[in-house]
């Protein structure tokens, strides 16, 4: 049996290009490993506080749009988050946003004859809004595992 010399040079191209890719994988090894490298590693309790902003953000953004007794997914949590800002306050409040704006308006209501009695200025809803966002996210720190 006789080995021509195009049968060597096909297995040495083989060998070659294999080379080659081992090269370019070590290459692009080293290059993804600089990266890993460069990643930020959260903590479980920034992960956890993360977290929890952001359902509250979702429940505070979804309470000016609730129907009372039917939106009782989250186990009541922005019912009692109102209720605590409303004692809080002093006196209960209702929230409404405005549909073109989206800014929450807070509003004073007559437990008695269930109307409307007063509508906070923009600047007291802006601060019981932030206070609702604190409380709320205090509910759900409690409640989560």
């Amino acid at each position: 049996m006789t080995i021509t010399s195009y049968q060597v040079q096909n297995i040495l191209r083989t060998y070659a290009r294999q080379l080659s890719r081992g090269q370019r994988l070590a290459r692009n090894r080293a290059a993804y490993q600089a990266q890993r490298n460069d990643q930020v590693n959260i903590s479980i309790e920034a992960r956890r506080k993360q977290v929890i902003e952001r359902i509250s953000s979702e429940i505070v953004n979804s309470i000016g749009n609730r129907v009372p007794g039917i939106n009782e997914g989250l186990g009541n949590i922005d019912e009692q988050a109102l209720t605590r800002l409303s004692l809080e306050f002093g006196r209960p409040l209702d929230l409404a946003r405005d549909e073109k704006t989206g800014e929450m308006t807070f509003k004073v209501v007559d437990k008695e004859q269930g109307q409307v009695v007063e509508t906070l200025s923009p600047e007291e809803s802006g601060h019981l809004a932030d206070r609702l966002y604190e409380i709320t996210q205090d509910i759900i720190d409690r409640n989560m595992i």
